[in-house]
């Protein structure tokens, strides 16, 4: 995943840190005549205690969830992502509605790297569990490594979120918000200029969500991913005397402050449930651009050391991601 991706995130994750938690999906049941008898009935479905999915992303560059633009504007990027998860317990009626356990692995490939450098730029995994409980809310605790082919350290964190479904609670519109905590504990800054370890960053977002089915009966539905990231000072700039990369010459200290990024944007999924098969999964096509606005002067002279920009002067403050790609889950 990015750093940090879903996930979110996906935590998606956080495309994981709650996407996996919300991915059930129940095989429909066979059309069977009623049948006095106490043994199973043969072809008859049950739901799945086993879900995944397999997720392909080709995108125009990347900002991470923390605000870090990576990228110079060259090239695209391929994301590649898979993630299973096993339902241990559930219970509809009591206060901890389930459990389960959950793990993924995400690559990033860069289309046009400068010569001499690797084309496969990142390689996240993760491990971890959900709690269900009091019937709309989910807690969730992983533990995240993003691996960088290149020779950079490993960054280790612990992630925790909590989020809610409010689609039954009469909004007009389901916000689905929610609250990540990312404990990076070792393996260097995932905003480069900041703390290398022991320092953390607070995602709050939400994801209002609308499906175009019950009104046009067309497969399609809207997300527009919405989150501010804090944390304190120091998680984007350690100050110690190698992160002057502000200024004019790009040589001054860089200012900072506890928030990093705000960003927004609108994704569309187009389910092929009338093409591919249900046994086959439940497949679909998305696209959607993205918006960031980067509120964090040293994250600004971090995209010079990342070569996103070639000055401080250069760095973007507004970007757009655009993307598309096609996955399934099960």
């Amino acid at each position: 995943m990015s750093i940090i991706r879903n996930t979110t995130a996906y935590l998606a994750g956080a495309a994981l840190s709650l996407g996996l938690a919300g991915m059930s999906s129940v095989a429909s049941a066979a059309d069977i005549m009623p049948v006095k008898t106490k043994e199973p009935i043969v072809g008859a479905s049950m739901p799945l205690d086993v879900h995944g999915y397999a997720d392909y992303t080709i995108a125009s560059g990347r900002v991470t969830p923390g605000g870090l633009r990576i990228y110079p504007n060259r090239g695209s990027l391929s994301q590649f992502e898979v993630g299973l998860s096993l339902d241990i317990y559930k219970n509809p009626t009591g206060f901890i509605n389930s459990f389960s356990v959950f793990g993924g692995i995400w690559n990033e490939l860069w289309s046009s790297p400068p010569v001499g450098s690797r084309s496969w730029q990142e390689m996240d995994w993760w491990v971890g569990g959900s709690v269900g409980f009091a019937k709309y809310y989910t807690f969730t605790a992983q533990s995240l490594q993003f691996e960088f082919p290149g020779g950079l350290p490993t960054a280790r964190m612990f992630v925790l979120s909590l989020g809610a479904n409010d689609a039954t609670w009469g909004l007009p519109i389901p916000l689905n918000p929610y609250v990540n905590l990312f404990y990076n504990y070792t393996g260097g800054s995932t905003v480069v200029l900041g703390k290398t370890s022991s320092t953390y960053r607070v995602e709050l977002g939400i994801k209002p969500t609308i499906s175009m089915k019950p009104y046009w009966a067309i497969p399609l539905s809207f997300t527009f991913p919405t989150w501010v990231t804090v944390g304190p000072s120091s998680y984007w700039n350690r100050n110690d005397g190698t992160t002057n990369f502000c200024g004019p010459l790009s040589a001054t200290a860089c200012s900072s402050g506890s928030m990093g990024v705000f960003s927004t944007g609108i994704q569309a999924k187009y389910s092929l449930e009338s093409v591919v098969p249900k046994r086959l999964g439940s497949w679909y096509l998305k696209g959607g651009v993205q918006y960031y606005r980067i509120t964090n002067d040293s994250l600004l002279g971090a995209q010079v050391v990342t070569g996103a920009a070639t000055s401080f002067a250069d760095a973007k403050k507004d970007v757009f991601i655009y993307n598309g790609g096609i996955g399934f889950s099960f």
